[in-house]
């Protein structure tokens, strides 16, 4: 598996460079071509552009096939990138990462992270102390644009690195779910095919899910650690997705989906559904809300007892879950996010309930292009499924500074508490401890 990420990475490189390269020629190689009319608006100034000889930023993500004259068409719209992240994360605690081999479901043999060791709890940054390469992300991409007819698209995403299996189709151990290498693992994040036509798009197969403040992505995230809340979400699903924005200020979309980081396959026959709806008040003001209502572990669902567990651990779930999302633009530089995660989940063989539920605060201040400042604030109860904390908080500081437009680096500090105070109840270091001080640094390269 490392071989192929290797050689795709290695031609995507290739290619590149080789779209660098090509845009440092001197502007006589195009005055000997016939002169492209009329001028374009390149980079906000008004700049001739002649066959798309350069780009706004060179070093973002590019188009492979940008580059030839009169490809305006097919090739033209394909999109390849990627970005490689890497960092280390340490606790205060001296805390390391433990591991045990067995069955997971539907008799996968998968290497699980014991969730009170390492840097307990913090997604995304499991090993501590070393050096890991978190994220190895490549991806090939068609959006469909149905602003001039039907049009059709796709999505090809591959990603490889230690907490990959977040991304995976965990939930029923099927399609990607156990493709490891070591403490390394490799997921398809989003494979599916696109349709467009008009203000309305449908996507089918296994895609992103619509929920939630943060993004697994590295480039479009500020800080390196994900929230506590994050971990109420799922990361993908498989089904059929369809969205519709009739102007600049509304999106609405609707779908059917099987459960949550499901494959296609749907080997437990989990179904729900899945919607949200987004409104632009204002030029500083957006307001979102995604809900998600599924019937978990239907298929093996017994009442002999024969119960096959879900994606929480539990048996046969009816499982509700809404994200709340505020983004408000303070000023030119000052930026504020916020949002309310609530989960209802109920165990169908007993009628017994499980709640989680919390917020976060997002705040940053943006220098320049290139230097900003991002602090975190959430509160959380996660105890009556994870069994994290009832009342647990988190407060983070991050610097993320990009010497280049593809290039980020972030540094970053973190503190934890939790109000358990039982034996047993403690969410850090094995149980030992309610609070935890944590820290590290990543770099996130961008093609």
């Amino acid at each position: 598996m490392r071989k192929v990420f290797v050689f795709s990475l290695s031609f995507v490189l290739f290619s590149y460079l080789g779209e660098v390269f090509a845009h440092t020629e001197t502007n006589s190689v195009y005055l000997a071509q016939e002169a492209c009319s009329p001028c374009e608006q390149v980079c906000e100034e008004l700049t001739c552009d002649p066959c798309d000889a350069v780009s706004c930023d060179s070093l973002q993500t590019f188009n492979l096939f940008k580059n030839k004259r009169h490809r305006r068409s097919f090739l033209d719209s394909i999109e390849v990138f990627g970005w490689i992240q890497g960092g280390v994360y340490a606790n205060s605690r001296g805390n390391t990462v433990t591991r045990t081999r067995g069955s997971n479901y539907n008799d996968r043999e998968v290497t699980q992270f014991d969730p009170n060791s390492g840097n307990s709890n913090v997604l995304s940054t499991v090993h501590s102390t070393d050096f890991q390469v978190n994220q190895v992300w490549l991806g090939v991409k068609k959006e469909a644009d149905g602003k001039h007819g039907l049009d059709w698209g796709f999505a090809v995403e591959g990603y490889f690195g230690p907490e990959a299996w977040f991304a995976q189709s965990w939930s029923d151990a099927k399609f990607d779910c156990g493709w490891q290498d070591g403490d390394y693992h490799t997921a398809i994040p989003q494979l599916y095919a696109q349709l467009a036509y008009g203000n309305l798009s449908v996507k089918l197969g296994k895609f992103e899910t619509i929920m939630g403040y943060e993004p697994l992505r590295a480039p479009d995230f500020f800080f390196f650690s994900h929230s506590n809340i994050f971990m109420m979400e799922p990361y993908s699903h498989s089904g059929a997705f369809f969205e519709y924005a009739p102007d600049d200020k509304l999106s609405i979309g609707a779908g059917y989906i099987a459960g949550a980081d499901s494959s296609p396959e749907n080997a437990y026959d989990d179904h729900g559904f899945l919607g949200t709806i987004s409104y632009q008040f204002t030029d500083k003001l957006n307001l979102s809300y995604a809900v998600m209502y599924n019937r978990n572990g239907y298929g093996g669902y017994r009442d002999s007892g024969d119960i096959d567990q879900n994606r929480y651990g539990l048996s046969g779930t009816n499982v509700y879950l809404h994200t709340i999302v505020a983004n408000y633009d303070i000023s030119d530089k000052w930026h504020y996010g916020f949002q309310w995660n609530y989960s209802d989940t109920k165990t169908r063989n007993d009628g017994s309930r499980a709640f989680m539920y919390g917020i976060a605060n997002y705040l940053t201040y943006q220098f320049n292009d290139r230097l900003g400042v991002g602090f975190r604030a959430e509160w959380a109860n996660l105890n009556d499924i994870f069994g994290y904390g009832t009342d647990l908080s988190e407060y983070t500081l991050c610097v993320n500074w990009k010497p280049y437009s593809n290039i980020s680096i972030r540094p970053e500090i973190r503190y934890d508490y939790s109000a358990n105070k039982n034996v047993g109840e403690k969410p850090f270091n094995r149980g030992e401890n309610r609070d935890q001080f944590s820290g590290g640094i990543t770099g996130v390269v961008s093609f």
